[in-house]
């Protein structure tokens, strides 16, 4: 439990394990216990084995609020918001003072779209813990603020609390430049941004190193170096799943809802589940973390068993579908090893004119999931590292990988739908036209925009800040890439 609470969620699993068999099943300590090892299982990319405990738990209907918050946040956590929101709402009206819970009912009523539940269970939160930073950061994401409903003036207050640390005042900012960016104060927006992401470089991310994301991609393409394929990967066999890949904020949400939309596709959201498979398939000393190491110790990897791992793990996700989609941009650096593993997939490469992207993930708390994203010179490197390993799936895979322009698809969206979906062996639906219409959650940073009709009132949008970006629009350009 101890373990858990410090946030060590893979070093509890093995402890909450034990203790659960020593306990008398549905009993209070075992429901306890249980529930605890849900949450870590969530958080480690275990997520089959999370749902199997989490039905147990569900079962028993324990009257614990505790116990219901760990589920509930687990299955929204787990894309599954629908199945955990009553959960969370049972907790919410035992204990109506738990900011921390309001906060992850906010979080859940978001990624449904119930935008003003979402709103009033964070301002909940903030009247009960008004230095908490979180729920004031998922507030500013919620709408497009105007001088009437902007909270600049508390974010301004809150994030000058002393006793704030380094990174909660750093979410503080982010927050603040998001409504201030609404307002359209660029000069004092960008102050703060730039003062957030340094903060959170120091504080999170100073072990990401332009050296080792290069050496990283080079270690790729030496393991991968030739996948010959002549065409798409598109099968008959079931399930098959549907990648989406690409840098994070180029797109990949709303080409996820727009499949979505298709009555025989279902969107499981970012999984962490093929990255998990591939560590696993590697002989590497230390298989937590993904670097040129881990990449090159799975050069006699049994690709087919991983395949088959996943499948096992992903399909107790989206029961009877014939095909998911799987989401996470993080997928970009292991295009080989999935088609290696996973030869029925259809594997679809989203891209953004580079300033767009970068600027995108600049101005998001990413917490420390990409190092490279909180300086320009380092934003500048993994995108020339990006596109020189995206450029050699392109020539190992030829058309087995679907390529897709976000500006082309938001300017003339229906015949790049009908493409896309003629590609994964799908026939054209009208829904697909109207992804804001599409039900099921989102649990990305472009959680409020993909509820907008498509639109192409965000290219471009970084010229606002043309005159900021001018050391990343340079170093990009100096590497020969069209900044866009």
């Amino acid at each position: 439990m101890a373990a858990a609470e410090l946030g060590q969620f893979g070093e509890a699993i093995e402890p909450l394990v034990t203790a659960a068999q020593r306990v008398p099943t549905g009993s209070v300590g075992w429901a306890n216990i249980t529930s605890q090892l849900v949450r870590c299982l969530s958080n480690t990319g275990s997520w089959s084995a999370a749902l199997q405990r989490a039905d147990a738990v569900e079962r028993i209907n324990a009257p614990d609020p505790l116990v219901r918050q760990r589920i509930g946040a687990a299955l929204a956590r787990m894309n599954l918001s629908a199945r955990g929101l009553p959960h969370m709402e049972w907790a919410g009206a035992q204990r109506p003072e738990w900011p921390e819970l309001l906060v992850e009912l906010g979080l859940a009523y978001m990624s449904e779209g119930r935008l003003d539940d979402a709103e009033e269970a964070f301002e909940r939160a903030i009247a009960l813990a008004p230095s908490m930073a979180q729920p004031h950061a998922a507030l500013a994401e919620l709408r497009r603020w105007t001088p009437d409903t902007a909270h600049v003036e508390r974010l301004v207050a809150t994030r000058n609390d002393s006793s704030l640390s380094a990174i909660e005042r750093a979410n503080l900012g982010f927050a603040l430049f998001k409504e201030l960016d609404d307002l359209g104060q660029t000069s004092e927006a960008w102050t703060i941004l730039e003062e957030s992401n340094e903060s959170c470089w120091t504080e999170t991310t100073a072990d990401w190193t332009a050296d080792q994301d290069g050496a990283l991609v080079q270690a790729l393409i030496d393991t991968f170096p030739g996948l010959a394929a002549s065409g798409p990967s598109v099968s008959n066999a079931a399930p098959r799943p549907i990648f989406i890949v690409g840098l994070p904020r180029s797109g990949t949400t709303l080409l996820e809802r727009i499949l979505a939309a298709h009555s025989q596709v279902q969107a499981l959201g970012e999984l962490p589940t093929f990255p998990m498979v591939f560590r696993g398939a590697s002989t590497a000393a230390d298989r937590t973390r993904l670097n040129a190491e881990t990449v090159r110790a799975t050069a006699r990897g049994d690709w087919r068993a991983a395949g088959d791992l996943y499948l096992r793990e992903v399909t107790a996700l989206a029961p009877g579908a014939d095909q998911f989609i799987d989401k996470l941009p993080a997928n970009s650096l292991l295009v080989g090893a999935i088609r290696l593993a996973l030869p029925q997939a259809a594997i679809i490469h989203m891209r953004r004119k580079p300033m767009d992207a970068l600027f995108g993930a600049y101005k998001v708390r990413f917490r420390d999931w990409y190092g490279w994203s909180c300086r320009q010179p380092d934003m500048a490197a993994h995108y020339i590292h990006h596109a020189r390993l995206m450029d050699h799936w392109r020539e190992s895979l030829g058309e087995g990988l679907i390529e897709v322009d976000y500006e082309t698809l938001v300017a003339d969206p229906e015949p790049e739908i009908r493409r896309i979906l003629a590609a994964c062996g799908l026939a054209f639906e009208p829904a697909c036209l109207e992804p804001h219409n599409t039900r099921g959650p989102v649990r990305t940073a472009s959680i409020v925009q993909v509820r907008e009709p498509i639109t192409t009132a965000r290219v471009g949008a970084w010229r606002r800040y043309e005159r900021q970006l001018r050391p990343l629009r340079a170093a990009l350009a100096a590497a020969g890439i069209d900044p866009g």
